[in-house]
């Protein structure tokens, strides 16, 4: 379990920075970008102070020798829980939902089909959407998609992550864990239940056929994830799962 720190104000600034420039880059995060992009107000020194600091909390680390950090799963927890805003969809994402429910039959397996492909256009991690009631079917695809990721270099690895998508007793499981409560499960490295994911981040959506949870829709991929970007995609597709299987 991550423990809950209270942070002060310049602190969750530089935090979030240091989240947001990793998340866009991929590259460890040095004071002196976060002076020169996000807070020319402070000087580099302050700003490494501050950094010391929340490299203490167990909130960022600093990787190898590079002078830069970047956040632990506990750091991304507390920009999740504590930072991040509410994104709304863009006008190309809500087309490509638009356009990919334009011809969806009533029929669950093509409307798990046809939601699994707008997921996958939409994020570059491997896609997951399940049915749970009646018979578990499970469908997976994107790992094309997640091969872009620069932390999915590492062959063996991604084939190891490849290898636990496509095994659907497990994926079944994960979707019927991850999808007890209403809005998005979001599991970050280490808090994962599941050990064959802990090295990633794991974020899902339920659906539901009448009053019922039948499902869920989501994603795996690395910590370095555009939580709030997904969060809204994840969110928009389940209700036009709800929406479509309450007029069946």
């Amino acid at each position: 379990m991550i423990k809950t720190v209270e942070l002060d104000e310049r602190k969750k600034w530089i935090l979030e920075a240091i989240v947001r420039d990793y998340l866009h880059t991929a590259e460890p995060v040095g004071s002196r970008t976060i002076w020169r992009d996000y807070m020319p107000e402070l000087s580099p020194a302050s700003i490494r102070n501050e950094m010391a600091d929340l490299e203490a909390l167990g909130l960022i680390v600093q990787p190898h020798t590079s002078a830069g950090r970047i956040p632990t799963d506990a750091g991304y927890r507390y920009y999740i829980d504590q930072l991040m805003k509410a994104r709304i969809l863009t006008a190309k994402e809500q087309e490509t939902i638009n356009e990919g429910f334009r011809t969806v039959r009533q029929d669950v397996e093509d409307a798990l089909h046809q939601t699994l492909r707008t997921l996958s256009q939409l994020v570059e991690y491997a896609s997951v959407v399940a049915t749970l009631n009646n018979r578990t079917r499970v469908y997976s695809t994107g790992f094309s998609q997640m091969l872009k990721q620069p932390e999915f270099s590492d062959l063996t690895f991604t084939r190891h992550i490849m290898e636990v998508v496509e095994q659907e007793d497990l994926m079944a499981e994960m979707v019927r864990e991850y999808t007890t409560e209403k809005g998005i499960t979001i599991r970050i490295g280490g808090e994962n239940s599941f050990k064959e994911v802990k090295h990633c981040s794991v974020m899902m959506s339920s659906y539901d056929m009448g009053d019922e949870a039948a499902g869920g829709i989501g994603v795996i991929g690395p910590t370095r994830m555009s939580y709030g970007r997904v969060a809204s995609i994840l969110e928009s597709l389940s209700r036009r799962l709800d929406t479509l299987f309450d007029e069946e």
